[in-house]
């Protein structure tokens, strides 16, 4: 992965460090400003008494009270919101961040995020999702509650933010939460599309749709896509020609009808078999 960097113009002027997007996910972007203490707004107007305006106030950004960590080693501007975190953390979940402020020298300070100046500027990341993320980085200054079972929404952007910067175990992590809460088939399947997770975990979704007496839709159709759509439409054809009528489905349990739908989805979402390796002659 290619990262440009753009010199600043000024001592105070923006840096922009522009990251393609990842074989998995969009395209994450950063940037950079510059010196020490909570940042001024470019803005110098004052009102006629000699306060400045509430234009000036309203766009300085704040630290954010749990995640400005006093040890921490690397400032991160979140639209409006600074960050202090350990980079080591990064560093060890995250390639992107690898790439954007390399290994801190003993005696140095890094180029980007040093001080409140000069932020490191993650665009196209909300506040609300970044703020979810970090429980996941730095578990041990998490609060209780943020340590505790996520909700769907949180899940999400979880797996959006550790998708975009390549955090591997936190999108596994973020996976079997996201695996463990109750959730309609169609939406499982099309969030696992999405970020691209294991599709092995995917076998009781698609059973339970295979047992359903509903027929397909066209939101079901363009929420699964058109090639997995076929799949499940082969996979539910073949189920009731397994099972029988609806008086014999009904006569099967629970357990029975499930086991059956998933050996029919394994047969119809089966994987080619590797070549067989053949002795030389």
């Amino acid at each position: 992965m290619t990262v440009a960097i753009v010199e600043p113009v000024a001592v105070e002027s923006p840096v922009s460090t522009m990251i393609p997007p990842s074989p998995e996910a969009a395209k994450a972007q950063s940037a950079i400003a510059d010196a020490e203490g909570p940042p001024r707004s470019h803005s110098n107007s004052t009102s006629s008494n000699g306060k400045r305006s509430p234009t000036e106030h309203s766009t300085r950004p704040r630290r954010h009270k749990q995640w400005y960590m006093w040890d921490g080693n690397i400032v991160i501007q979140v639209e409006n919101t600074l960050f202090r975190l350990k980079l080591s953390t990064l560093h060890e979940n995250s390639p992107i961040f690898r790439n954007i402020v390399p290994p801190i020298k003993s005696g140095s300070l890094p180029v980007v995020g040093f001080n409140d100046r000069r932020p490191l500027l993650l665009y196209e990341v909300s506040q609300v999702d970044f703020v979810r993320l970090l429980p996941m980085l730095y578990p041990s200054e998490a609060s209780t509650e943020a340590k505790s079972t996520h909700t769907a929404a949180e899940l999400f952007s979880i797996l959006k933010l550790a998708t975009n910067f390549q955090m591997e175990g936190v999108r596994h992590a973020a996976m079997l939460q996201v695996l463990a809460l109750p959730m309609d088939p169609v939406r499982r399947i099309a969030l696992w599309e999405e970020f691209h997770l294991d599709a092995d975990l995917l076998l009781p979704a698609f059973a339970t749709l295979c047992q359903r007496s509903e027929p397909l839709t066209l939101p079901m159709t363009m929420a699964l896509g058109i090639r997995t759509f076929t799949k499940v439409a082969a996979a539910r054809d073949l189920y009731r020609q397994r099972v029988g009528c609806c008086a014999c489905r009904q006569s099967l349990s629970e357990e029975e009808s499930q086991a059956i739908a998933e050996k029919v989805v394994s047969v119809v979402f089966a994987k080619a078999p590797p070549p067989i390796e053949r002795p030389m002659l």
